[in-house]
């Protein structure tokens, strides 16, 4: 029997482009590509793409069926945001993901990618809004650009050692980048969780996984919270 694909989920992020695959209701297994062309290429024109774009600028599909995610999306949740067409795409598909994970909860939803984005779901289905700053290679990166004479550790980070007190630029370095988002979002928890006691914690993004054993998370999702909110708005 051959397989019928029922609609590939599609996130187009600033570093990768990443799917998966819908068959009989159930997201197969995530794929990485090169570039979104190359992803194309792998379909007939006849499969369906729900797409999540926060990298490249503009798309070209040609006259395939598409769903481009944005705040004018017909979504299960409200946008209590005062700038919706600023939301990035990827901030809204992870939002209704997260309520379609965890409904009736109060959520705050941690993704360490390109940028750390923290964000809160409230139990009533409502986006209230959150934070964005730098992620881990971005502050490494960004203190090289500016500076005359720190090294950029960007690509090198995972060789050098992690302490509390840096002994050497480069330690110290990271120990600022991933030490600082460390603080920051344990912060950021102690915060939301005196305002809200039951508060349910996710932590996701490509880098989640460099940063979970540090984190006073409930739940590590990777990039299914996304894929899951691309299928869900791609439902309703």
């Amino acid at each position: 029997m051959s397989r019928k694909v029922e609609v590939v989920l599609v996130d187009v992020g600033n570093t990768d482009v990443k799917s998966a695959e819908v068959l009989n209701q159930n997201i197969k297994e995530e794929k990485r590509w090169d570039s979104s062309e190359d992803l194309q290429k792998a379909y007939q024109p006849d499969v369906p793409f729900c797409i999540c774009n926060t990298g490249e600028k503009t798309l070209d599909f040609g006259n395939r069926q598409v769903q481009m995610v944005s705040h004018k999306s017909q979504l299960p949740l409200r946008l209590d945001y005062k700038t919706p067409e600023t939301l990035g795409p990827d901030r809204i598909a992870a939002a209704v993901g997260c309520l379609e994970l965890f409904p009736s909860l109060n959520s705050l939803l941690i993704d360490i990618g390109t940028c750390l984005t923290i964000d809160l779901i409230s139990k009533e289905g409502v986006f209230e809004g959150g934070s964005i700053s730098p992620g881990l290679r971005m502050r490494m990166k960004s203190m090289a650009a500016s500076t005359v004479s720190l090294p950029d550790i960007s690509d090198e980070w995972g060789d050098i050692e992690k302490s509390n007190v840096g002994k050497t630029t480069k330690e110290c370095i990271l120990n600022g980048a991933y030490f600082g988002i460390i603080r920051e979002i344990n912060s950021a928890i102690a915060e939301f969780e005196r305002e809200f006691p039951f508060i349910n914690v996710i932590l996701s993004g490509g880098d989640a996984r460099h940063f979970e054993s540090n984190i006073k998370a409930d739940i590590f999702t990777g990039s299914k919270i996304v894929l899951t909110g691309l299928y869900r708005i791609w439902k309703t």
